[in-house]
């Protein structure tokens, strides 16, 4: 009798890590969405990287011109309310958005995901425990949570600033992770595979983290793009509230709060930032679609 492969599988035992994520990305950009989505993202990291070598200007630097002056070829993105140039503080604020929200996604996915793990995997007691305290976090809105957690670190030694905002986030993002996770692990444990693995001898410990961990990874792919979408936009909200970066830092959020302030007088102050924002947003959500698409094998043979 013949063992039947997956062909998805047969391909990537063929090449290697690299070649795989190559592979993956041409296959996403043959797309419509998925082009849209990588060239959207590929000019964002371009602008976050390229422009703070490109164009050798402090963002917080206080320029001798006017305030919240209009674009022009000495500030492209014109100045802001303390005549500071948006151009160098757009990006800044880009690159300084994306770190905060990856790292925290980051984190908050590494304790959400072990706690799923075991509650789903353990069951009983444990199962209960876990999951109720999973329960508590959701019972209150996300932003709720942040802006207490923030209030609370404030007063500590870490101040306002990056470390509660990226501590916040993380947070917000433990308990919908600890569910798909325990979702997945419950979904996967009577699988036949882990039923072969206990026959072998394999640990309880290995069955989890070895293989029922690589069968649940197509999930977790779609949903970090919707991740790091939610922490954007917490992230904007708690600078709205007063309660993100401390300035002169700069994020999105930052940028837009203040930009609002004087949108009558200097309109090209949220521009930016704005449309840095609707890109990084947008796609996001294309790439989080696309990977639906590719990951789902009904939606892949309908081709929907």
């Amino acid at each position: 009798m013949s063992a039947t492969t997956d062909p998805l599988l047969a391909e990537s035992d063929e090449r290697g890590t690299i070649g795989n994520i190559f592979h993956e990305l041409s296959r996403i950009a043959k797309n419509p969405r998925g082009a849209l989505s990588l060239t959207g993202i590929g000019a964002l990291c371009i602008f976050a990287i390229f422009v703070p070598i490109l164009w050798d200007v402090d963002p917080n630097w206080i320029e001798r011109v006017p305030k919240n002056q209009t674009p022009s070829w000495e500030h492209p993105m014109g100045t802001d309310h303390i005549s500071r140039d948006l151009l160098a503080r757009n990006a800044a604020g880009l690159g300084r958005t994306v770190i905060i929200g990856l790292a925290a996604v980051t984190i908050g996915w590494i304790a959400g995901i072990a706690l799923g793990y075991i509650a789903g995997w353990r069951g009983g007691l444990t199962d209960t425990l876990i999951m109720r305290g999973v329960d508590t976090l959701l019972a209150f809105p996300g932003i709720l949570i942040a802006i207490v957690i923030i209030t609370i670190m404030s007063g500590t030694f870490f101040g306002r600033g990056i470390v509660p905002l990226g501590a916040a986030i993380a947070i917000f993002n433990v308990s919908g992770m600890a569910r798909l996770a325990r979702a997945q692990v419950l979904r996967e444990r009577e699988r036949d595979y882990v039923e072969a693995a206990r026959g072998v001898g394999a640990s309880e410990q290995r069955i989890l983290w070895r293989h029922v961990s690589v069968n649940t990874f197509g999930a977790f792919a779609v949903a970090l793009p919707l991740a790091v979408v939610a922490s954007v936009l917490t992230m904007a909200a708690l600078n709205y509230l007063g309660l993100g970066t401390k300035p002169p830092d700069a994020t999105l959020g930052q940028l837009l709060m203040d930009g609002g302030r004087y949108m009558r007088f200097a309109p090209h102050y949220v521009l930016g930032p704005v449309a840095l924002m609707a890109i990084l947003l947008l796609s996001l959500n294309f790439l989080s679609d696309v990977l639906s698409e590719r990951l789902d094998p009904v939606r892949r043979k309908t081709g929907s």
